[in-house]
Parts: C-alpha cells; structure tokens; sequence
C-alpha cells in the first residue's frame, strides 16, 4: 500500500481565493434554463462584473452561496454531475495543461494532488493504494453546507470524466462513496458512474482498480511537462497572497508527502530569512513546529484509518525514526494510543 501528497488548507480556507470557472459553468447553465443573472446572484455577494473570465478570483463564502442558489434555481436535478460531466482538462485552466503533459494516469493523479486548487477546487485531495485499488478521496476544505452535494457531484463527474478522457478508455470503477443522503435523482449517479453509488458514507471517494494508474495518456506531450508544472506552481502562488501565509507553508510542508522539509527550506522557498518566517507565523497564531505536528497527525489519521499498515510503518511514514516517539506524538495529538485510535 501507498499513500501520495496531499493538499491541506486548514484554518486558513477563509482567507483563500478561488478561481471562478466552476461559478462561470454553473452561471451558463441556468442562464439557459431561463434563470436572469439578477436572479442568480442575487444574495451571494456576486456582481456581474466579478464573473467576467475564468481569471476572475472569488472568495470560499461567495462560491458556496452562489453554488447554493444555483443548487435551488436550477429547473433540471443533479447540476454537479451535469456540469462536470461537461468539462474537459481545457477548463481546469493550467492544471489542465499540466495534465495533457503527464505520460500516464498515475502522474495526472500527482498532479492534481499538487496544483488542483489551480483549478477552483473546494476540496482536498488525498490518494492512496489498497492492494489492488486506487482511492481518490475528496474532503471539503471547510463546511460547504448546502452546496456539498452540487460541489461533490461537480469535482467527482469532472475528475472522472477527465481521467477517462486523457485514457482515452473507461475508468474500473469499483464503487463510489458519497457522505450526504440520496437524493431523489440518485438514479443520475449510477447511469453516469457505471458502478455501484453508496450514499450516507463517512467520506468521499472514487474507488478503482489500481491498473488503471499505468494506462498511458493518449496524445501526451512530455516535452511540455516541466514547463506545465512551472506555470501551475507560479498559478498557485498567485492565489496565495500574504494574508494566506499559513496555507503556503502548510503546502511546502505537505508537498513531498511524508519527506517533511525543515524550517530553513521552507524558509529559502518562501525567499524570506527563517526568523521572518518565524515572526510571520507567529503573528497568526501558529509556529513552524506546529504546523509540521499538524501535517504529520493530518497523514497519521488517515493511514490508520485508511489503511493496513502496521504502526511501524505509519511512524516512519510520517517522519519518526523511533515508534515509541511516535506513540507519545500521536497520544498527545489525539488522546488515544494508535493502535487504540484505530
């Protein structure tokens, strides 16, 4: 089993930007269903000059309330699986590019893992191997309210739709959890996911076979990768301005996965001296050993309940070289022993 980088927000997802591609989809969409724009944005904090290209950046509490409304307005039932369905990599904007590069699924997962809030994601993206599966699991960065179902719906039918297309063949789905109760037109889910569609779970996720993570993308252009990747790394930065500190560093620290940086390379990525960063964290409440300790218990958690490895194995993963220091951390994190938290 494996597990892949993931992307954390934390308590900074108040603060973050989004782009507006996913409110431009939606908005095209009930426009034709006859809805006025006054209408649609009428309450979200939106106004129509805010919308004008997928450049445009809203804030995490005008997406939700926009998804909201749209959720409500809209004529036809499952919005987010129409809407995503309808997407290809060109509309994820530079990830998407990123993703043409890529020579197999299994890098397009990386990717995505890496630069998906490039992409006007809401969500987190965590990815792990069991035995002969691949999960995908999407976790809302913050409470989404009444927009998760719409929001999960979206990122789940484009992700899949994406991952078909650059294969140029179906995905093996094995199942699909969802964690919000059915909805009346639940018959949707199944006629476009082809597999089994479980509703009520704890988290959201695609589940496949893990083969799938060999197919070759068709038509890729690996010559153009590394230029992919610079302009999706340079993108990201963008959306993370100075009041979003935290959530830059919180990315540096999860970037290489379990390989955990020290403060001096966090430091000399963010070209400022270590005592800056210092200073800067500790204006918003926070230091650099906290949140290493938060990224590490984040990666713990989810390898014991996601996985079956050994206790051992889950503290060299998570950057302890000595298991009886890793018990003491993860007590200390949570309450419970690991073996007890499992």
């Amino acid at each position: 089993m494996s597990r892949r980088a993931a992307n954390s927000t934390g308590g900074s997802a108040d603060l973050r930007t989004v782009p507006a591609i996913n409110v431009l989809l939606m908005r095209e969409a009930l426009l034709a269903e006859g809805v006025s724009e006054a209408e649609l944005l009428r309450g979200t904090g939106i106004s129509a000059k805010h919308i004008q290209n997928n450049d445009s950046l809203l804030t995490f509490d005008q997406v939700i309330a926009f998804t909201e409304r749209a959720a409500r307005l809209t004529r036809k039932p499952g919005l987010g699986l129409r809407i995503g369905r309808a997407e290809s990599p060109a509309d994820w904007g530079t990830l998407g590019y990123a993703m043409l590069s890529c020579t197999n699924i299994g890098e397009v997962i990386n990717a995505i893992l890496r630069f998906h809030p490039t992409a006007g994601s809401m969500v987190d993206v965590l990815f792990f191997e069991d035995e002969d599966l691949g999960v995908l699991e999407l976790i809302p960065v913050r409470s989404l309210r009444g927009a998760l179902p719409c929001v999960m719906e979206e990122h789940m039918s484009a992700t899949h739709a994406a991952l078909e297309m650059l294969a140029g063949r179906r995905m093996p789905l094995v199942r699909v959890d969802l964690s919000y109760n059915s909805p009346a037109y639940h018959r949707q889910y199944q006629a476009l996911f082809g597999c089994p569609v479980h509703f009520g779970e704890s988290k959201n996720q695609l589940v496949f076979r893990a083969g799938f993570l060999a197919a070759p993308v068709v038509r890729s252009n690996k010559f153009n990768a590394k230029m992919a990747r610079q302009i999706c790394s340079e993108q990201l930065a963008r959306q993370t301005g100075v009041a979003d500190f935290v959530q830059q560093v919180r990315y540096l620290i999860l970037l290489q996965g379990g390989d955990f940086p020290d403060m001096e390379s966090v430091s000399e990525r963010l070209q400022v001296t270590s005592r800056t960063l210092r200073n800067r964290l500790g204006r918003y409440g926070t230091s650099f050993q906290a949140l290493l300790d938060d990224a590490r218990k984040q990666l713990a958690v989810s390898y014991l309940q996601s996985s079956r490895m050994n206790v051992d194995e889950v503290a060299m993963l998570v950057g302890f070289s000595d298991t009886s220091n890793f018990r003491r951390a993860f007590k200390k994190w949570t309450g419970k022993q690991p073996r007890d938290f499992r």
